[in-house]
């Protein structure tokens, strides 16, 4: 019987491959604008960070005022024509299933818009397998920001202890957060957060493909 009763993933490089559809979105909004894309590997190096954020670092130039713009633009190019880019890592629905079985609770946080966060799930044929969703609404603080899992998701799952929860995310924020909210991290180091960085941030665990969390679910 796993030590954990609740597990909560990120999705962008986490349960879902989307770096093609980020890139591909970004790079069309960038254009939209009539400035040119930032190179992909810049790109993904913001992929876990609000689009806020990401925007201002891909485009220091960019007035505080426009982002907002900035955003719509991006989310209508992602909503069109980002599906057709996203697929989910091998042996992820496996994962989720074998989670299930055991009796392990399942959610997802996601820094993402949540409209697109549940639409995807639905189209990735694994929303089913979750008890709980959260995605950024304009209101919630997004990770790391502890305050979702204070507020929302330990509420919903009171008769947990901190050290029954696990997150697994692949990017820096998602590690800050787990520790922000003093609760075990798994590292997705097959995803797109940076290998020093992340390392540098002493995950409770770590692995190179989704499959292996089938060992620390069954410890």
């Amino acid at each position: 019987m796993s030590q954990y009763g609740l597990i909560i993933f990120d999705f962008d490089g986490t349960l879902a491959i989307t770096h093609k559809a980020i890139v591909f979105c970004m790079a069309k909004t960038f254009e939209y604008f009539n400035v040119l894309p930032p190179a992909a590997d810049r790109i993904r190096g913001t992929i876990g960070l609000s689009l806020a954020n990401s925007f201002k670092i891909l485009h220091p130039a960019i007035e505080t005022a426009e982002i907002p713009q900035w955003i719509e633009i991006y989310r209508s190019y992602y909503r069109a024509e980002g599906e057709q880019y996203l697929d989910l890592f091998p042996g992820t629905k496996q994962i989720l299933q074998l989670a299930r079985n055991s009796g392990i609770n399942l959610g997802v946080f996601s820094n993402k818009h949540v409209s697109f966060v549940n639409l995807f799930l639905e189209k990735l044929q694994i929303y089913n397998f979750f008890d709980l969703i959260v995605g950024d609404n304009g209101e919630i603080r997004q990770k790391p920001d502890p305050t979702v899992f204070y507020a929302i998701i330990k509420p919903l799952f009171a008769e947990l202890d901190n050290s029954q929860v696990l997150v697994v995310g692949d990017t820096a924020v998602d590690l800050m957060f787990a520790k922000n909210a003093k609760i075990d991290v798994c590292w997705a180091a097959y995803g797109y957060g940076d290998r020093a960085e992340c390392l540098a941030l002493e995950p409770t665990f770590a692995i190179e493909d989704i499959s292996e969390l089938a060992v620390i679910l069954n410890s």
